[in-house]
């Protein structure tokens, strides 16, 4: 694990969506003959079935049970238990538990997550090509939680000390949940960043903190640096699910999408005329690699983090013509601005 052990990955912010009808994707390789073993487990449902009224005995089934998963739920990602005193988390989960907000909550949670057998095998598909491109790494188990708006999707390490992935329900509600009136001054609950807090971004989220544990850190402050290595993400998140639209994969609504294809060259040119490819300061660059409601200087249907889009495109070129190099072999390129070279890029 790539990840030091507890260091949580929280990513809960994330940019705008909405599902939309792309062209077929390039063919992908056959993964029926692999075999992945995971567990989905519903360590939320777990907490929420806990009898208040022998909650020490509850509380030790449940950390007995799930030892990693727990211990960090309970510790640290649940802010209304967290804590390092278990009899404090045993008070604390007594009035979580009570609480008509977050009982109602999980009823939400039951209502929208009540089945889950087809996230589970969008997953062991995910996984089955995660094995095909990345033989040695982790088959992760996914725990589900609700962490009271707090955590969106981490990786941890699991009892058997291997990865696994968490994953609050509670920010995948749908983008008609009123996120706003939780905390109306928080940015992350921003109306283009909750649009795709829902059900068919889930499994693209959280098997993207696994990619991440893959690439690594990006090497270099230049945007080209950043953009190839977003590019990269987007480029492996692509093969990892197939099936899922590039709308979801660049969490775009469908005017989005079509924009920023339909634009390529116009932002292309804006990104060279504005000489920001060798850029370096970090408030510039975040208007166009980080979420954002639109790139500034373009029009204003251009959507934010047009950067990475053109980093997907340039490194799609890069394997497009080099059909030997690997996933693995594509991570360890790490000279940007070679990579753009030989690929030869030349936008639409």
């Amino acid at each position: 694990m790539k990840n030091l052990y507890g260091i949580i990955i929280a990513l809960t912010i994330c940019i705008a969506y909405s599902a939309c009808k792309t062209e077929p994707k390039e063919s992908h390789p056959d993964v029926s003959n692999i075999e992945v073993e995971f567990d989905l487990i519903r360590l939320d449902e777990a907490v929420f079935k806990m009898d208040t009224n022998n909650l020490s005995h509850e509380l030790d089934v449940v950390m007995d049970q799930y030892p990693s998963a727990a211990s960090l739920y309970f510790g640290t990602l649940n802010p209304y238990t967290a804590s390092r005193n278990r009899d404090t988390i045993a008070h604390r989960l007594g009035t979580f538990l009570k609480d008509p907000f977050f009982q109602n909550l999980q009823d939400t949670i039951g209502l929208i997550f009540g089945d889950m057998a087809d996230l589970k095998e969008e997953y062991r598909k995910g996984y089955q090509y995660f094995k095909h491109y990345f033989p040695e790494a982790d088959i992760a188990n996914v725990y589900t939680m609700n962490t009271g708006f707090s955590y969106q999707r981490f990786l941890f390490e699991d009892d058997d000390e291997t990865n696994a992935l968490g994953v609050s329900l509670d920010l995948f509600l749908g983008n008609e949940y009123p996120y706003k009136r939780i905390d109306p001054q928080n940015p992350s609950f921003s109306k283009y960043l909750t649009r795709s807090f829902d059900k068919k971004h889930l499994v693209k989220k959280t098997m993207e903190i696994l990619v991440d544990d893959q690439l690594g850190e990006v090497n270099g402050v230049r945007m080209i640096d950043q953009m190839i290595h977003n590019g990269k993400r987007l480029y492996i998140l692509d093969h990892l699910l197939p099936e899922t639209h590039d709308s979801i994969i660049m969490e775009y609504t469908t005017e989005q999408m079509n924009w920023v294809k339909e634009n390529e060259l116009e932002m292309w040119a804006y990104f060279f005329d504005q000489e920001l490819f060798y850029e370096t300061n970090t408030m510039t660059l975040k208007k166009y690699l980080s979420p954002n409601p639109n790139s500034p200087g373009m029009p204003s249907e251009a959507p934010g983090r047009t950067a990475n889009y053109i980093g997907w495109q340039i490194v799609k070129k890069y394997m497009n013509r080099n059909p030997r190099t690997s996933m693995q072999d594509l991570i360890n390129y790490s000279d940007a601005q070679k990579l753009l070279e030989q690929s030869k890029y030349k936008p639409k």
